[in-house]
């Protein structure tokens, strides 16, 4: 019986020792669900033990609503933010601090930010959002996202990464702490900023695209993107390209332009792994999880205009050539949206994002039938 007891405690600490080997991420850890909206990490903050909906944005500062003012103990800073946003639109913010900011066990001191009227993220997300989580807010430590899981962790140390997992090395942004990282698109070499806010995969402003583009593309054309201070419309390209980052070729994925737009990579791209963001060491570790690039569409969008609801970007293929931006939708799987308000808009809008075939009926009274595709097929 001693014996058997010994072997069995010995097992114990091989196995306890392995797990510490293993896991050294898991110890004084949190954990932070996230909710995944139109390519947007939404989180939870806490201030005054009230939850707000941030966005979990890697390519900014923080930012917090307008409506907030007055109830952060902030204080103003002598200092102005000159913003450069996604559609390189350029805007003037004064600086405050504040330590009222807490997620679960972590508390963020005399955190920088701006406020701002983003009360426009409410209508796109379905949800009241009440600030961004910036890079700021990153500092020292390690932030693992778990797409599949839909969690982020975060600790002050890191895994040991795999032979399948790509190491890169990232500069910060000075001031805002946004990093960047170096990739080659088609043998070109571009600086990119590692953006979680960005819901793309691959972005690259119109003069670096024209260093890669060939002549099999699809074109998105309408609305494009809407940022802090800026909305971008005209035409976008999308393509598949061979991305190669440090050596190391990650086959073909998502590359897309607007005629505004800084070079960038987003959660389309990101999606594809699990990601260890290192802000100790300035590293991120992308860990493979065998998916591939998709990019699930019925070809069109949506948003609520003037009470209506009207299609706002459309992928230009013969399929979809009698839909035009700017049509107004009437009815929606036989559903009454000639009139719409946010609430009806975002109970159509729940109703598509679940949906893989919906028929719509414009004003002219012709009805079309739509099915979500990986409107990748296109390229082949």
């Amino acid at each position: 019986m001693k014996q058997s007891l010994f072997f069995s405690m010995v097992k114990y600490k091989i196995f306890y020792a392995f797990a510490l080997l293993l896991f050294p991420l898991f110890f004084s850890a949190t954990i932070i669900p996230f909710e995944y909206i139109d390519g947007k990490i939404i989180i939870n903050v806490d201030i005054k033990n009230k939850k707000h909906n941030f966005i979990f944005d890697t390519g900014a500062l923080t930012i917090i609503s307008s409506e907030l003012k007055g109830s952060l103990n902030e204080k103003k800073s002598n200092a102005v933010f000159e913003a450069t946003d996604a559609n390189n639109s350029k805007s003037r913010m004064d600086l405050f601090s504040t330590s009222d900011l807490k997620i679960d066990d972590l508390k963020f001191k005399n955190i920088e930010f701006s406020f701002a009227d983003i009360s426009w993220m409410d209508s796109r997300a379905c949800k009241k959002i009440s600030g961004i989580f910036g890079a700021n807010m990153m500092n020292n430590k390690v932030w693992r996202i778990d797409f599949k899981l839909k969690k982020i962790i975060v600790s002050d140390k890191v895994t040991e990464s795999s032979a399948e997992s790509v190491s890169i090395n990232f500069s910060e942004e000075n001031f805002t702490h946004v990093p960047t990282i170096n990739v080659n698109i088609r043998k070109q070499n571009f600086n990119v900023f590692f953006d979680t806010g960005a819901g793309s995969g691959f972005t690259l402003d119109s003069k670096s695209y024209q260093l890669v583009k060939d002549n099999n593309f699809l074109i998105f054309e309408g609305l494009l993107s809407q940022s802090l201070s800026s909305i971008s419309k005209g035409e976008r390209h999308l393509d598949m390209m061979e991305i190669e980052i440090n050596n190391k070729a990650l086959d073909n994925q998502i590359v897309d332009t607007s005629s505004d737009s800084r070079n960038l990579v987003g959660t389309r791209f990101m999606e594809n792994f699990i990601i260890d963001l290192d802000f100790i060491n300035k590293k991120i570790i992308l860990n493979p999880i065998g998916k591939s690039p998709e990019y699930n569409s019925l070809g069109i969008a949506f948003a609520a205009v003037e009470n209506h609801l009207v299609i706002v970007n459309k992928l230009k293929v013969p399929q979809l050539s009698e839909l035009n931006v700017a049509d107004k939708i009437i009815k929606v799987n036989n559903i009454d949206v000639s009139k719409i308000n946010s609430e009806k808009f975002c109970e159509i809008k729940e109703l598509i994002n679940t949906s893989n075939e919906i028929t719509i009926q414009n004003e002219t009274g012709k009805v079309f039938k739509l099915e979500k595709k990986n409107i990748l097929q296109y390229l082949n």
